[in-house]
């Protein structure tokens, strides 16, 4: 059979990629931005049916690629990308895996257009596979992220795994919980890790990896963009048997995570919030479409039939003992902020005496102050209040 003409083929030498497996093509592929997993798919397709570089004509053709990134492979030096790629993925101590390595995450298999290489830092184990993910806004406030902290902590303590995108707010908060109960958490990047963001949650990104990984599909290189982060959503969702959504305005990411859950066939789960605040309309939204309204953890642990750890549950927080004016203020407080003056006038306390007290109460840990003289108590309990 006479050979096929192969117009990219002619732009490169034949080390360039015959001396290459898949997976080094495909990490040289993968640095290109506006190549989408599917397209990848395609290529590798092409490229194992007829045992060379598919030919620009059949990039834009039969696999999709767009003429602009069509030129852009053509032109990319295959050897020094993988190569420079594998440098900086070393010295970050980061594994690349894809489809065809053992490590790769099976949730992931079965997703529409699942991410055809990974970046991995820390370790994925099978019994991470029972994960939850907990997602909201980045704007939340003190209520919502005790609630996602207090949540992750719940589930984490039964062995489930709890994914998130590393976010501020909510993200940050489900992490924190999942680590300070002493279980296992996984974080997704929008961005590659020579761009981590946000960047204050770097630390963060290592204590995870000690503990469970972090993932990015993207080149080390790739800034976080936009468009990023919807990919790194699917991811979010993929990895995980449900998505609770914690606060969420109408326009949240998180509800793009929640539509992508769906497809994939995951269950959905939304905690309610106070009718008046914008960051409760996005769940509202989710539970009046059939979201599963989570009060406690059973909520979630019995839709999704999850095993529960066969270590000992925690007892539930108790009341703390308080006597006097200490019992009065506290007991006017709860998960929202309270401004100094809203709490005199309704506990009846005269402001210079509620002051000291809110401080003793704010170093002993049972209170928190927050910005404008608003406190709040420190710990909602989301746990098993049935």
């Amino acid at each position: 059979m006479p050979s096929r003409e192969n117009p990219l083929a002619s732009n490169l030498s034949p080390i360039t990629y015959r001396n290459m497996t898949w997976k080094e093509i495909l990490i040289a592929l993968n640095s290109i931005d506006g190549l989408q997993p599917a397209q990848l798919e395609a290529i590798k397709t092409l490229f194992e049916r007829h045992g060379t570089f598919p030919s620009r004509e059949d990039l834009i053709q039969t696999a999709g690629v767009r003429p602009k990134v069509a030129k852009r492979i053509s032109q990319i030096d295959f050897p020094a990308v993988v190569r420079a790629e594998r440098e900086a993925a070393e010295s970050q101590q980061l594994r690349i895996v894809t489809h065809d390595d053992p490590e790769y995450p099976h949730p992931l298999r079965d997703i529409y257009a699942p991410p055809s290489i990974l970046y991995i830092k820390g370790s994925y184990l099978p019994e991470d596979q029972t994960a939850i993910a907990i997602v909201g806004s980045r704007q939340a406030d003190y209520r919502g992220k005790s609630l996602a902290k207090t949540l992750a902590a719940s589930l984490a303590r039964r062995g489930i795994t709890i994914v998130s995108g590393l976010a501020r707010g909510i993200d940050t908060a489900a992490h924190q919980g999942a680590l300070e109960a002493g279980g296992r958490t996984i974080g997704v990047l929008g961005s590659g890790f020579n761009h981590f963001y946000p960047a204050e949650n770097k630390d963060l990104a290592d204590e995870i990896a000690s503990r469970g990984c972090v993932f990015s599909e993207f080149p080390c290189q790739r800034p976080p963009e936009p468009r990023n982060f919807p990919r790194r959503n699917r991811i979010i969702s993929g990895l995980s048997r449900g998505v609770v959504v914690v606060q969420a305005t109408k326009r949240s990411g998180s509800l793009i995570t929640a539509r992508l859950a769906l497809e994939q066939g995951r269950e959905v789960f939304a905690l309610p919030g106070p009718p008046e605040s914008p960051l409760s309309r996005g769940c509202h939204a989710l539970i009046k479409q059939g979201a599963k309204l989570v009060e406690d953890v059973n909520d979630i642990l019995e839709e999704l039939a999850l095993p529960v750890h066969s270590g000992e549950t925690p007892p539930a927080p108790s009341q703390p003992k308080l006597k006097g004016l200490a019992a009065r203020l506290y007991q006017h407080l709860g998960s929202e902020p309270v401004q100094i003056d809203q709490l005199c006038q309704i506990s009846e306390t005269d402001p210079k005496d509620a002051l000291p007290t809110l401080l003793s109460m704010e170093i002993t840990g049972l209170i928190v102050r927050l910005p404008g003289q608003c406190f709040a108590r420190k710990e909602i309990p989301l746990g098993e209040n049935r």
